[in-house]
């Protein structure tokens, strides 16, 4: 007796859903690389930053030290 489960249309089909899980799989595992990596690239950018608004920060004190200093 021939049961569902034999049926090629059902192998068929369990077939295209262990591809399409395995397609989606790659695009979840790429996708998440691809975002790790911008988030590591960014590191450097955000430091860069942090650097040039510390210049401005010290170079407004070091202009608020001199106008205090010439204060009466």
């Amino acid at each position: 007796m021939k049961t569902i489960q034999d049926s090629p249309a059902v192998t068929s089909a369990s077939q295209d859903e262990t591809i399409a899980q395995k397609l989606a799989l790659f695009v979840f595992v790429f996708g998440m690389l691809i975002l790790t990596t911008s988030f590591l690239s960014s590191c450097n950018t955000t430091r860069g930053l942090g650097r040039d608004v510390q210049k401005v920060g010290n170079t407004i004190e070091r202009g608020a030290d001199r106008v205090q200093a010439n204060m009466p």
